[in-house]
């Protein structure tokens, strides 16, 4: 007989798990014969120990066969779809999903909620006043054919085992897993539909694969698990020793999406034109360059940010977020301030911890932290290296952690790279 503790044993003695252990043990999960803390120690296990690439693939399967597997209508072009591994200051499915629909891709994409320090794309799609993020497949449709883009939640339909153990791993602390990432990714991937897909996989102190060699080797997996599948993938490996964008924190981290839209420049223009070129070229089956040069059109003749309005006001939300002086309401209070002391160079910024001090002073009536500066950056006597917007006081320890969530030094650090490596897996390559 099976049993979960048999199945978490293998894992700890590095054993592969068979295909039918990893069923029986997420199969039991979801019908609760395999209970809350049995699943957490097989999690823990895994975190600790690894599991081989044939029984991460083994995981994967059985996660998309807990549920649906979904098709749309044909379209002209293959539908598109871009995943983060998770980042902080990472608002890019804001700025890439409605400039490849702005080319004529069809971009439809199943999103999560904020899972560890980050935040989620569905959380940020919410602030847009009665946006609906709980659509059928349907009615997910018909807005890709009224727009061309859709992000909604995952369906319940979909991938159960996959919101049930991604709810479980943000609960437990084990979301920093190669595998655990790996299948949960690929799973929902397979099973929402679309052809062509981008992974921006992060690598950092802020990422859950800290190390450049655990970055490479998740994006190779996830790619190679996709193409084998019959999807054509690029992972684009991205630096997160630095918040991406400029702003930590729901409201103002869509605030900094439409600033971009509107012709904001910096790391997380940048990044977003990277991702949505590779899904251009893909699915258009055109070179790189011509797709950068489309994508970088539809960013500055304005059609992304007009195409985002569009998806809102299909999705049941209001747009005054899209307003300048609306978003700017929500910087006119400061509630603490970060000073450089004395002038140096930024070494280290904390961006688990920066991650969590905004989370807990949203919950608090914070709106979020500017964070303009980057690991490398010099950093003036009396700049303010955080600043804390909101209009309700934060406790003192959100104070405390937030002062303590940045370092300098005063000789020169070198910058990260934005990205630092990317693999592809594209028919015809």
């Amino acid at each position: 007989m099976i049993s979960a503790r048999g199945t978490t044993e293998k894992v700890r003695r590095g054993e592969s798990p068979s295909k039918e252990e990893l069923s029986a043990l997420v199969g039991g999960y979801l019908s609760g014969a395999v209970s809350r803390a049995e699943m957490t120690d097989f999690l823990r296990a895994v975190c600790t120990c690894g599991l081989s690439d044939q029984a991460t693939i083994d995981l994967t399967d059985v996660m998309l066969r807990s549920g649906d597997t979904l098709t749309f209508t044909p379209r002209e072009y293959p539908y598109a779809d871009k995943h983060s591994t998770g980042g902080l200051a990472d608002s890019t499915t804001l700025i890439v999903a409605p400039i490849v629909a702005s080319c004529g891709v069809p971009f439809l994409k199943m999103s999560g909620r904020k899972l560890g320090h980050t935040g989620g794309t569905i959380d940020k799609l919410e602030l847009f006043k009665g946006l609906r993020t709980e659509l059928t497949v349907e009615e997910a449709e018909r807005v890709v054919d009224a727009t061309g883009v859709a992000v909604i939640a995952q369906s319940k339909d979909l991938v159960p085992a996959d919101k049930a153990l991604y709810k479980l791993r943000d609960e437990t602390n084990t979301v920093k897993s190669l595998p655990l990432i790996a299948s949960s990714v690929v799973s929902k991937k397979l099973a929402s539909g679309a052809d062509v897909l981008v992974l921006d996989v992060k690598t950092g102190k802020g990422a859950f694969m800290e190390s450049v060699e655990d970055a490479v080797k998740l994006a190779t997996l996830m790619t190679d698990i996709l193409f084998a599948a019959g999807r054509q993938a690029a992972a684009v490996i991205s630096d997160m020793n630095s918040p991406l964008g400029d702003y930590v924190g729901g409201v103002l981290e869509v605030g900094d999406a439409l600033d971009v839209l509107a012709g904001k420049k910096g790391r997380l223009r940048t990044l977003a034109l990277i991702l949505s070129s590779r899904l251009l070229a893909m699915a258009k089956g055109i070179s790189l360059a011509d797709a950068e040069r489309e994508a970088e059109e539809a960013l500055e003749s304005g059609r992304a940010e007009k195409k985002l309005r569009e998806m809102v006001s299909a999705q049941g939300g209001e747009t005054s977020l899209f307003d300048g002086n609306i978003r700017a309401k929500y910087k006119k209070n400061v509630l603490h301030s970060v000073m450089a002391k004395e002038g140096g160079y930024l070494a280290e910024i904390d961006c688990v911890s920066l991650g969590f001090i905004a989370r807990d002073a949203e919950k608090q009536g914070a709106y979020g932290i500017f964070a303009p500066y980057k690991v490398g950056d010099f950093v003036k006597k009396g700049a303010s290296i955080f600043t804390l917007y909101g209009d309700s006081p934060v406790t003192a320890d959100v104070i405390d952690r937030l002062e303590k969530a940045a370092r300098l030094e005063k000789s020169p650090v070198g910058a990260f790279p934005l990205v630092y490596e990317i693999v592809e897996r594209r028919r015809g390559s």
